[in-house]
C-alpha cells in the first residue's frame, strides 16, 4: 500500500491514515513473550498479546511500523520522458555488437580438455550437493 502512494499520489492521505493507526495497532501488540516485546498478529486485540511470536509476526510489525518513515508530503510520479525524466532507451539493445563472430578461433584440443574438466567438476559437485540434501 505504501508503494501505492509514489505511484498515485492522490491516495497519500488516504493511505497513510490507515498505515499510520495499522502500524499503532501493530506496536501495541508487540507486548508478548518472555521479555514482552514479541509480535503477535492479532492487532486489533489491543495491547492484548494474541500468543503467537515468530519471525512472521516480527516481520509484518515491522513493516507496518517502517512504511510511516515515508516523507510526511505527497511525492510527485515518477518521471517519465515527456514529464523531465533523463533517460534514453536503446532500442537496439545490443543486438548490433562490434565483435565479429567470424573473427573467433576455432576451439582447440587443450580448450575441449579443460572444459571437460570444468564439466566433469561442475557435476560431480552438483551430484554431491543433490545426494547430501536428500539425506
Amino acid at each position: 500500500m505504501a508503494q501505492t502512494t509514489f505511484l498515485a499520489p492522490f491516495t497519500h492521505a488516504t493511505i497513510m491514515g490507515v498505515l499510520k493507526t495499522s502500524a499503532v495497532a501493530a506496536a501495541e501488540q508487540c507486548s508478548g513473550g518472555t521479555n514482552g516485546r514479541m509480535c503477535g498478529l492479532s492487532w486489533s486485540k489491543g495491547t492484548v498479546w494474541d500468543g503467537t511470536q515468530g519471525v512472521g509476526q516480527q516481520m509484518a510489525a515491522m513493516s507496518v511500523i517502517f512504511t510511516n518513515l515515508l516523507p510526511l508530503q505527497e511525492v510527485g510520479a515518477p518521471l517519465t520522458n515527456a514529464t523531465g525524466g533523463t533517460s534514453s532507451g536503446n532500442p537496439d539493445a545490443g543486438s548490433h555488437s562490434v565483435a565479429d563472430p567470424a573473427a573467433l578461433k576455432p576451439a582447440t584440443q587443450g580448450d575441449r580438455v579443460g572444459a571437460g574438466i570444468v564439466t566433469a567438476i561442475w557435476l560431480v559437485g552438483c551430484t554431491g550437493m543433490f545426494g547430501w540434501m536428500s539425506l
